[in-house]
């Protein structure tokens, strides 16, 4: 029986039929006062090859308790003559001194070790490295693969320079750090293919050493990295925030999302479960409902699940919940929140009392917020002290965070009856297209009231004077100017910060005098169409779901206004800062939290542009969807990056059909707002879209997005604007290019790419 990690692993391999050079095994039992018994080699010698690797398979090596890495001699490029030699260094390392030391400090008894000796044909490698299978720094569902050129030995001794491949498992990209490229994209799928096949074989967390001769990949040994246990893993997931916060979002932002979505939840929970106590005990879990890396948000997804177990009805929410909100990845870990009996029961009741109470509480708090928004703007001025703006936010928070949790609520309402009525429909025989036909029949919704009034704007210009236009631009921005792309981030530059952008639209819609006058038709038209009658149930989930997207709407709405004071407030305070010197200039408060731009720091200017440079890096990564840590977090550290995705060659795509109808056009790929350019007439390929996005969808012909779901803001605007779109697709933005001509289902959610045959 073989002895050591190392020997029982390549038979493994060798037996599942994985790469592995020829190897002879050496028996610990061969060797005895002194004398060595090859016996075995001769197979291995006869081989084509002179050159020989020798290394030891001990048998706590590589160990849960010990690793003994570098601990026991090994020797490589051994020619033949030479092997028996090297065959009793190696076993003769069991005996050094080191190798007592390091046993009887990791609680080992040096006199049980046992080794056999492993001898190996010599690949001679054109390049070599390490593939882990986890990241060892703790990030679970990504691969780095460290190669060098030669043996890789050099790689591990770091004697040869070195690049580093960072791969996704969960979304399949990758990116490289270093200053060569030394992996083509088919080497990198073979050395990810092989490791899943030995994952498979071994077991996750491993450390695998291979070499590339002729472009054929070997593997020399795997074993386990004891660092990590995927025990109780961090969760973080991009669904349906990415929506709210697309690409990075700088400190300030980062710092006020934490505190809203902590403030929020232990809110709803105090609301539905009502007990102080039961509460308490999840104190940790509302401060960490959303996570950041790489200064991207995602939600702690984990944590989400905890809330989501503390409600009651918990087993068919959270189903509903993971639709709605597009979780792709549906299963979850964690045991039931445990509630005492008496608590469970009484949430119960709370639970539907709040539920079937959310269209009342909804406008409540409409009537509500339009208090808190009047009378921050009747008495904001820029003059105002920092101290003074500190006491205004903390007015606010402290209102809002007690009931805007509300919208929670009305968004399980609406998500609760979407899919009951979907339930019924599909039953009673329908199509999704007819679905989302009953589904999009909500008249005026408030998310198209921006967009209306801005077309009317556009479609009169010429009729107004100078005086009427400014006027007419003053009301647009008071009443809508928070509403922007990436509208919830606090550095975004939006119609009331930058009123130069509300004149670059309104000239961007006239460009097109044909186009505009279509959409200005369609939007008088909006909402008059007679309302089909259906059966008493069907009627009344359809009436139900209505009201709840229509509140949640509103509430979106209301959410970029309550965005725009906070935004304001900051931005004020960044004025003063820099006329004053402690900032360069106004814009760097973003780059501060929100605890540091109310009490800025002597060395801000330093700090500021310590996290400018950070972000620099941060841009130059990958957005993965899905990140799983061992423990906590952590964002990313190189020093040369180079970003780039794999591209799949399919060129057919499917997702959840949301606004039906065809379109054919040239794919406009947008991956950042500040620099989309014409989308007229073009069919927009993005990632996610927010509510701001109204504005470029009214000129576009249709929307695809790789995120979302039946209520996501792209599937309702775009029924709204009558435009064809298709949420959900996976690996759009690998497969779609920039300038293809690709032709959409909106009826199918299919969509394929009209390449040319030479692509």
């Amino acid at each position: 029986m073989m002895t050591g990690q190392k020997a029982i692993h390549l038979q493994k391999l060798r037996e599942a039929g994985i790469p592995v050079p020829d190897f002879s095994v050496i028996p610990h039992e061969n060797f005895r006062g002194g004398h060595t018994d090859l016996s075995g080699l001769p197979v291995l010698l006869d081989h084509d090859c002179d050159r020989f690797a020798v290394r030891s398979s001990a048998s706590a090596e590589d160990s849960d308790s010990a690793s003994f890495a570098g601990q026991f001699r090994t020797f490589l490029n051994v020619p033949k003559e030479e092997i028996e030699s090297k065959v009793r260094l190696c076993f003769a390392s069991l005996q050094s001194d080191n190798i007592k030391q390091y046993a009887l400090k990791n609680g080992l008894n040096p006199d049980d070790l046992k080794m056999d000796v492993i001898v190996q044909r010599m690949v001679n490698p054109e390049l070599a490295g390490v593939i882990f299978t986890s990241n060892p720094q703790g990030l679970l569902n990504e691969t780095v693969i460290t190669v060098g050129k030669g043996l890789g030995e050099n790689v591990v001794s770091e004697k040869a320079e070195t690049t580093s491949y960072y791969y996704s498992a969960t979304d399949r990209l990758y990116y490289y750090d270093g200053n060569e490229n030394l992996l083509s994209d088919a080497l990198v799928e073979g050395l990810i293919g092989v490791s899943e096949k030995i994952k498979s074989i071994l077991g996750d967390y491993l450390d695998i050493e291979f070499a590339v001769e002729k472009g054929e990949i070997f593997i020399l040994q795997a074993r386990k990295i004891t660092t990590l246990s995927g025990d109780s893993p961090l969760v973080l997931d991009n669904s349906n925030i990415v929506e709210s916060y697309p690409g990075l979002s700088l400190p300030l932002t980062v710092s006020f999302v934490h505190t809203v979505y902590s403030g929020v939840f232990r809110s709803l929970c105090r609301r539905i479960v009502r007990n102080e106590k039961v509460i308490g005990q999840k104190q940790d879990v509302y401060n960490n409902m959303v996570g950041h890396v790489n200064g991207r948000l995602y939600y702690k997804i984990s944590n989400w699940y905890a809330v989501l177990r503390l409600l009651p009805l918990s087993k068919k929410i959270i189903p509903v919940w993971q639709e709605m909100l597009g979780v792709k990845a549906r299963s979850y870990t964690g045991e039931d929140v445990k509630v005492p009996l008496r608590v469970r029961a009484m949430s119960y009741l709370h639970c539907v009392t709040e539920l079937f109470g959310a269209p009342k509480n909804m406008e409540k708090l409409y009537r509500d917020f339009r208090v808190i928004h009047d009378g921050f703007y009747a008495r904001f001025s820029e003059s105002m002290t920092s101290g003074e703006l500190h006491g205004i936010y903390d007015d606010i928070r402290q209102k809002l965070f007690g009931v805007w949790d509300v919208t929670l609520v009305n968004d399980m309402y609406a998500f609760l009856f979407t899919a009951l009525l979907k339930s019924r429909l599909k039953k009673r025989g329908r199509t999704d297209d007819q679905i989302n036909a009953f589904i999009s029949g909500i008249s005026d919704i408030e998310s198209m009231k921006p967009m209306k009034a801005l077309i009317d704007i556009a479609f009169h210009r010429d009729e107004m004077s100078a005086a009427e236009y400014e006027a007419a631009k003053a009301d647009y921005i008071k009443e809508f100017g928070d509403r922007s792309l990436e509208e919830l981030k606090l550095e975004s530059r939006t119609f009331r910060t930058s009123p130069e952008l509300f004149d670059e639209r309104i000239e961007f819609y006239r460009a097109d005098r044909e186009k505009l006058a279509q959409m200005y038709a369609d939007l008088q038209r909006h909402g008059t169409a007679k309302e089909e009658k259906y059966d008493f149930i069907t009627n009344f989930l359809r009436k139900r779901a209505s009201l709840g997207i229509r509140n949640r709407e509103i509430s979106r709405l209301n959410r970029s206004r309550a965005y725009g004071i906070v935004r304001q407030i900051f931005l004020t305070i960044g004025k003063h800062a820099a006329e004053d010197g402690r900032i360069g200039e106004r814009r760097d408060i973003f780059y501060l939290t929100v605890e540091e731009a109310f009490d800025i720091p002597a060395d801000a200017k330093e700090l500021i542009e310590r996290r400018k440079e950070q972000y620099s890096l941060f841009a130059r990564l990958p957005a993965y969807t899905r990140l799983i840590f061992e423990n906590a977090e952590f964002d990313k550290n190189h020093a040369c990056v180079n970003s780039f995705r794999k591209r799949l060659s399919d060129n057919r795509l499917s997702g959840t059909p949301c606004s039906f109808g065809v379109a054919e056009g040239e794919a406009r790929v947008i991956t950042d707002v500040s620099s989309v350019g014409d989308v007229r007439g073009k069919i927009l390929v993005t990632r996610m879209t927010d509510p701001g996005w109204v504005f470029l969808l009214a000129a576009a012909k249709g929307v695809i997005s790789e995120k979302g779901s039946l209520l996501s803001h792209t599937a309702i605007i775009s029924r709204e604007l009558k435009i064809p779109s298709i949420v959900g697709v996976e690996g759009l933005l690998d497969t779609v290019r920039d300038g293809d001509r690709i032709r959409m289902d909106g009826r199918t959610g299919e969509i394929i790419i009209l390449r040319e045959e030479k692509e």
